[in-house]
């Protein structure tokens, strides 16, 4: 064996323990703070204690795990899309996204009014905290990786991962707006406070991202088998604020939207791919 398969395989090694390392991680910051959540719930008492610590204790979990959220589909999808296309489907993803964020707080479109709280930390220009553009990045390669699964050809890749996208926002809306407030929308709306607008906004905005995904990036070409455990790890958080805050209904409503794209890949036998197995590339 030469000298640059055993380099490829080493960086291979050290992107895999990498990855795994921050995905334990990532599962730590959910957990510490659901448990979290279920202490205060069950024993609101236990505030008198932890008053002091309280906002530390939110935004120390909740902001590693908004670092984290971009690092893994990068450490997931690098080794073979290369660190240039990777670039570009982090700088495309992040600025569409934070663009559309930008123009959302400042005007209402396409999202429908709406402003972030203080909790997700300093904004861009007043208005978007700086965790939120990569997030867009990152979910919406999640969401073309497992489109992909499904669908051939791009138009119909471009659809099932927007649906896809639109689905994750379901279970994450209710609980990051009425349950614990990361974000309000002040003249509230048909689902949990939420106005149609947003989902729509939704759809709007991960069709421009994935679009030029494929249009201009050339496509996701691989699958990673870890994206429907981190796809769902995703839609998991929010849902378990929803419960433990008592908003059932948007709990259950959610769990469905999110049980939906598992269901379709289970059903197409293609839920647990090999990293890397290469996806029809029929435009």
């Amino acid at each position: 064996m030469g000298i640059a398969p055993l380099e490829a395989m080493a960086q291979k090694d050290r992107l895999d323990r990498l990855f795994k390392l921050c995905l334990w991680i990532f599962v730590g910051t959910m957990v510490f703070s659901v448990a979290g959540s279920v202490l205060l719930r069950v024993f609101p008492s236990t505030l008198e204690f932890f008053g002091p610590f309280y906002p530390t204790l939110v935004r120390a979990p909740t902001w590693t795990y908004m670092t984290l959220l971009p690092v893994l589909p990068v450490l997931m999808y690098v080794r073979s899309l290369g660190w240039s296309l990777m670039a570009f489907f982090v700088l495309w993803g992040s600025f569409i996204g934070g663009m559309s964020e930008l123009v959302g707080t400042s005007t209402g479109f396409p999202f429908g009014e709406y402003a972030y709280t203080f909790w997700l930390g300093p904004k861009i220009l007043g208005h978007v905290p700086y965790f939120i553009p990569p997030s867009w990045f990152a979910l919406s390669l999640l969401s073309l990786d497992l489109a992909g699964r499904l669908a051939a050809g791009r138009l119909p890749r471009i659809l099932v991962a927007t649906v896809f996208m639109v689905l994750w926002d379901v279970s994450l809306d209710p609980a990051m707006s009425r349950a614990f407030p990361f974000w309000d929308y002040p003249n509230g709306g048909f689902f949990f406070g939420m106005p149609a607008s947003n989902w729509a906004g939704w759809f709007g905005v991960t069709l421009v991202i994935v679009t030029g995904y494929e249009l201009i990036g050339g496509g996701l070409r691989t699958t990673s088998r870890w994206a429907p455990l981190v796809y769902t790890l995703n839609c998991l958080f929010p849902l378990s604020i929803s419960l433990v805050y008592g908003l059932w209904p948007a709990f259950f409503i959610g769990a469905i939207a999110t049980a939906l794209p598992l269901l379709a890949l289970h059903g197409r036998g293609v839920l647990f791919l090999d990293q890397h197995a290469l996806l029809d590339s029929n435009p």
